[in-house]
């Protein structure tokens, strides 16, 4: 897998903080929170923070992340699965062009294997790989179209795709597929792309949490099975009721 961040929103001179007498190659430089924190101003008739991005920070610390629409990534991403690109299409608002099966030759591709097995079920599963794009090449050669073709290919061949989101989008989708119980390689995906983010805007990627860890104040679990890294919902809500019953027995 290989993750690159190819674009993403920048300022153009003479706004969001940026001097007038930059030129738009010196601005490519400047950190896409800037237009986030110019946005949140206006709801709050208050003056941008370009420095802390205070407005922008607290917009998300009480949940009112529509602001962060405002700013846009692009990712270049190839090697992955197509059963990955099957659940990264879920999230509805990502926006995608990928590789075609229908028009492309899928003859010498190279599958993805998946992480959690061992040598002996690779082995099972490369012989399966083996006789599925033996039956492709041959239905090939015969004549059958690419798009008829491409019906005998595995969830494990790989693709290449550009997909793009705004910062709230890519924060949110964090939050499910940050979490220990995602599939390895969708989040080894998420864990690549927020390594791009960091760099250019560190604040976005400090939000691409687990949704466990949304709050470092209070982290809990919110799915029906836990890794048991924090504790579940219910039993922090069961632990609260408990400690209330017992304060006010005492009263």
């Amino acid at each position: 897998m290989n993750v690159e961040l190819i674009a993403c929103s920048r300022p153009l001179p003479g706004r969001c903080g940026i001097n007038k007498s930059l030129s738009v190659a010196a601005c490519m430089f400047s950190n896409p929170m800037r237009i986030i924190e110019q946005a949140a101003s206006v709801c709050y008739d208050s003056e941008p923070d370009f420095a802390a991005f205070n407005i922008a920070e607290t917009c998300a610390k009480t949940g009112h992340l529509s602001v962060y629409e405002h700013s846009y990534f692009t990712f270049h991403v190839t090697g992955v699965s197509r059963a990955c690109l099957a659940q990264l299409t879920r999230h509805r608002h990502f926006s995608f062009s990928v590789r075609s099966q229908r028009y492309c030759d899928e003859s010498f591709s190279d599958p993805v294997f998946p992480a959690a097995t061992n040598s002996d079920q690779d082995g099972i599963i490369a012989d399966a790989y083996d006789y599925a794009w033996d039956a492709y090449d041959r239905l090939i050669k015969d004549g059958v179209a690419k798009e008829d073709a491409r019906m005998v290919l595995p969830n494990g061949a790989p693709t290449e795709l550009y997909v793009s989101m705004n910062a709230r989008a890519l924060i949110e989708a964090s939050h499910l597929r940050l979490c220990r119980r995602a599939q390895f390689e969708i989040r080894s995906l998420f864990m690549a792309m927020q390594c791009c983010v960091a760099p250019i805007a560190p604040d976005i990627a400090n939000m691409m949490v687990p949704q466990c860890e949304t709050n470092p104040q209070y982290q809990f679990c919110t799915e029906g099975k836990s890794c048991g890294k924090h504790p579940r919902l219910q039993d922090v809500l069961a632990t609260a009721t408990q400690k209330q019953s017992g304060e006010a027995d005492k009263k």
